[in-house]
């Protein structure tokens, strides 16, 4: 349970001061680089943070929503600095997204789900010659292709719903008819 004072969890046993040098100068870096070529510096980011021991969640929220200002906050927080979090982030729906291209991000979903219940149902003992159980895979992660934008665009027209830690679902399931 975390208190006000540890927005990102329990604090970290000391750090050594190399270490949060690391960090610091990890986050800053990655502020300033652009979207395409910041891979390998989430990369090394995630790494340093589990050198730094912070909670896994948190490093997972944040190298996986890709979360630049999030990371500068942790890094500052790492340091003692009190900080406070944003209340509430600003709309991500309130962005227009291009219809075609939520036509081809729910075409990669559909796909990519149908992958999924394939190739869980391919497994021994699932199969047709044996009890026949149907995959109960119903919600997946959304697939990188695509911004997050256009992910909230897709819930907020109400074609998938938002299943918690990055899983989407389909609202109306069309792949059971597969």
């Amino acid at each position: 349970m975390a208190d006000s004072n540890a927005p990102f969890g329990k604090r970290p046993s000391p750090i050594a001061p190399q270490l949060l040098a690391e960090i610091t100068a990890k986050t800053a870096e990655l502020a300033v680089v652009s979207a395409a070529s910041a891979g390998p510096s989430w990369g090394a980011l995630h790494k340093l943070l589990l050198k730094a021991k912070v909670d896994p969640q948190v490093i997972m929220k944040l190298v996986a929503g890709r979360d630049a200002a999030g990371a500068s906050l942790l890094a500052r927080w790492l340091t003692g600095e009190a900080i406070e979090l944003p209340v509430e982030a600003p709309a991500v729906a309130a962005t227009v997204v291009d219809p075609e291209t939520m036509k081809s991000a729910m075409k990669m979903f559909r796909k990519r789900l149908k992958y999924a219940r394939l190739d869980a149902e391919s497994r021994l003992g699932v199969g047709p010659m044996s009890s026949g159980k149907k995959s109960e895979i119903d919600a997946i992660e959304s697939p990188r292709d695509f911004p997050p934008v256009v992910w909230a665009a897709l819930v907020a027209a109400g074609k998938l719903k938002r299943e918690g830690a990055g899983f989407y679902a389909l609202v109306f399931d069309d792949l059971l008819d597969d």
